[in-house]
């Protein structure tokens, strides 16, 4: 990215040195922001006793109405008054979900009738008028997108009940702290069209579900893009992300005990270095004793409430920071490294962790003794000479207690006031950051922003004894090309410490992603995405080889996307490289593709036979899977006819269609990182996957998503790794090369478009190098 100097000498008006949460988002100070889900309004004192000295100080649980509502117009808050006197008496505050249908009204299904609706939003009125001024927030539904909201996931009645309740709760308890929609993973077209309906600017925060069985540092990219779309839709208010409910069973395929209790904290840990202020962990116990059954292994605890290594390791990190507020994430070169300040007072310790292999960092630290605490809670103690002092990082988290010295209390004294913030290319955004003096002199010190090797801007500035401040960092990009930029603060001098710099994020609001499609004989195809929505009128530029072409691109306000055909001087070869770029009037470089080099399999194009369908998952659900070469309803992209035709047709239940490409293109070869291919949607909304087997025989299932587009669109899916899904073989997760397909096309039931034949069309796949 290219990004310009700022420099600013003056100071900002004065604040607190640390960070205040927004209101009802717990401070993040341990352990206040963790907490846990549960199944109960009523345990032994034994259970509940349990929960709080695991250092839970949150429990997230359903205010059920048809529970509640047994009798319109009757309410019974009993059983809830009891939870709520459990949990105020050990310190735990609580999350109710206002959800589920009630056989009273609509049929028990999720409110689609303004009777309805009216009726959810008294039930909700009398509720949070019993329990108000008691620090609950109060969460509308859970998992509205997916099938909690029943018959069928449906935006446009949620938002309307979202909209209802929401004013209904600022009417009569105008101070309690409403979050939603508790979406299941990230749905971006379901928050995008919440967003559009003036549901997420009415909340006080956000809360999202980001299961995933991928380690928990990976949520950060989805926490990023959240963040440009909140800003988008919310740009006055500032609106808190929260983690509601996520956790790892142990016996997934590639888990376990010990590395569910790994995530934990390292879940609870990173969220706090994405701004992500509670964390919830799914689930408090195992909720059955079925050793096949995944939804009976989510617990920190056996269903015997037992301790398994989960509750150790959540208890270890709660009671060896407690008390301790997290401060940053310190800046180190590898990304995959972790390591968090925090401070208690005058004492300040470090979480570490890595998720590459095992390796030592070295830091610099006075003499003195390190008391490291690893993830199970042993304790021992380290000598520090003077010499460098050796950290060796595991994919479990330790924590080092650091020693008193006067040295170090200057690394207490600053913090980011956000670690994610939106910024718009072409305009200054500063990056405000809290400081204060805790020494008896005064400093003179700077403040300096750097990504990579390259200074983007410094502040230089005083502090007297004892003074506390906010000194913003002013950073301006013109280049719009990523959609996050990670950039490192650093006090001090030239050569700082490294524990003296923090990592913040940059999140590009009108970003440009530019993606290279299999050229076309002399047409160089392009997709320019805009999720920003800007106008734009620039050049396009591509470079193949040693030819060149360029088009106009003019992108009107308000759209999203667009492919671009660029004419090349001749004929581009097979497998070369391609490249495209965006340039402003005066020749700036807006945004840029990646090299990239495609490689046209010709099975379809050549209309070979020798096409495989058939259907998986469980056969005694009916289901029909058909594949044939046929003409496709309109001209394909690639100027012919010809395409792969599926047919396929689900009764309810787990059933899935594959398609295989002919024997001979069934080795795939090197190390591509993703497969192309035109698409003529059916907007069945079914899941289009694929799936591939290593040379191990483990198996992958990379994921594009659903089929809500009818006509031709171009999908890709990765092949180089980071899948959703694996099994056997290694079973580890990593791709074992040589690889092959075992189904270039899968088509998962949605489990709502049943008993309808469906038709989809596929052409011009490619694999990307």
């Amino acid at each position: 990215m290219k990004l310009f100097l700022g420099s600013v000498l003056s100071m900002i008006a004065l604040t607190t040195a640390v960070s205040a949460a927004p209101r009802g988002v717990p401070e993040p100070v341990v352990p206040m922001p963790f907490g846990v889900n549960i199944h109960f309004t009523q345990a032994p004192e034994r259970e509940l006793n349990l929960l709080a000295d695991g250092g839970f100080r949150f429990v997230r649980m359903d205010f059920t109405w048809s529970e509640i509502e047994k009798q319109k117009g009757v309410y019974d808050f009993s059983r809830y008054d009891v939870l709520v006197r459990d949990m105020t008496a050990r310190g735990v505050r609580i999350l109710f979900i206002l959800d589920y249908g009630n056989p009273l009204y609509d049929e028990g299904k999720a409110p689609y009738t303004d009777e309805g609706r009216a009726a959810f939003a008294r039930f909700a009125e009398a509720g949070v008028k019993r329990y108000a001024g008691k620090g609950i927030l109060w969460e509308i539904w859970n998992e509205p997108n997916i099938f909690f909201w029943q018959p069928k996931p449906n935006v446009e009645d949620y938002a309307k009940l979202a909209h209802l309740v929401i004013d209904t709760i600022r009417r009569v308890a105008p101070g309690e702290f409403i979050v939603a929609p508790a979406s299941s993973g990230f749905p971006w077209d379901f928050m995008e069209a919440l967003g559009q309906r003036g549901v997420l600017a009415k909340l006080d925060a956000v809360t999202v579900h980001p299961y995933r069985q991928q380690p928990p540092e990976t949520a950060a990219s989805d926490y990023r893009r959240l963040r440009l779309l909140l800003d988008r839709y919310s740009p006055r208010k500032h609106l808190p992300i929260l983690s509601g409910e996520w956790g790892y069973s142990d016996i997934w395929m590639g888990m376990d005990m010990q590395k569910q209790a790994r995530y934990l904290p390292r879940q609870w840990l990173s969220n706090l270095a994405n701004d992500v202020f509670l964390s919830i962990w799914y689930d408090w116990k195992n909720d059955g004793e079925d050793p096949k059954e995944p939804e009976h292994h989510f617990g920190t605890v056996y269903h015997d409430l037992r301790p398994k290594p989960a509750y150790v390791a959540a208890k270890t990190l709660t009671s060896t920071l407690n008390g301790y507020r997290y401060l940053r994430r310190v800046a180190l070169p590898n990304p995959n490294d972790y390591l968090l300040l925090f401070r208690k007072g005058e004492a300040l310790a470090l979480a570490a962790w890595t998720t590459d292999d095992p390796h030592p960092i070295t830091l610099s630290l006075p003499r003195g003794t390190v008391q490291v605490v690893d993830n199970m809670g042993k304790t021992r103690s380290i000598a520090v000479s003077g010499a460098p002092f050796v950290v060796d990082l595991s994919q479990e988290p330790q924590y080092l207690l650091l020693p008193p010295h006067a040295d170090l209390s200057l690394l207490g004294a600053w913090s980011p006031v956000r670690q994610v913030l939106t910024v718009r290319a072409g305009q200054t955004r500063n990056i405000p950051v809290n400081l204060q003096n805790p020494t008896a002199r005064t400093l003179d010190v700077t403040l300096r922003a750097r990504h990579g090797e390259q200074v983007l801007a410094q502040t230089r500035f005083r502090l007297s004894p004892g003074e506390q401040r906010t000194a913003n960092v002013p950073v301006k990009i013109e280049e719009r090309g990523s959609e996050s930029l990670r950039v490192t603060l650093e006090w001090g001098t030239e050569q700082p410490n490294v524990l003296q710099t923090a990592t913040v994020w940059l999140c590009v609001s009108n970003v440009l992603n530019v993606h290279m499609l299999p050229p076309v004989k002399r047409q160089a195809m392009v997709v320019i995405e805009n999720p920003g929505e800007e106008a734009l009128q620039a050049t396009l530029r591509v470079q193949a080889g040693s030819l060149q072409g360029t088009a106009p691109l003019k992108l009107a306000k308000g759209q999203r996307e667009a492919t671009v055909s660029v004419q090349m001087p001749e004929p581009l070869p097979p497998d070369v490289r391609i490249t495209a770029q965006i340039m402003d009037s005066k020749g700036v470089t807006l945004a840029r593709s990646g090299e990239t080099r495609w490689v046209l399999l010709d099975a379809v194009r050549a209309e070979t036979t020798g096409w495989k369908a058939w259907l998986d998952g469980d056969a005694k659900v009916e289901g029909k899977a058909e594949v044939s070469i046929a003409e496709a309803p309109e001209p394909t992209p690639l100027g012919v006819r010809a395409a792969v035709r599926l047919d396929y047709r689900f009764a309810k239940g787990w059933r899935f269609a594959c398609v295989n490409l002919p024997e001979p293109f069934v080795p795939i070869e090197g190390k591509p990182k993703a497969v192309g291919m035109w698409v003529y949607g059916d907007g069945s909304g079914n899941m289009l996957r694929c799936r591939i087997t290593d040379s191990t025989v483990q198996t992958f299932q990379p994921d594009y998503g659903p089929i809500t587009w009818k006509g031709w669109r171009f999908v890709t899916m990765r092949l180089d790794g980071g899948f959703p899904g694996f099994w056997g073989g290694a079973n580890d997760g990593v791709v074992h090369y040589p690889i092959r397909w075992e189904a270039v096309v899968l088509v998962d039931s949605n489990q709502q478009s049943v008993d309808k034949d469906w038709s989809i069309y596929v052409t011009g796949i490619a694999l990307q190098y």
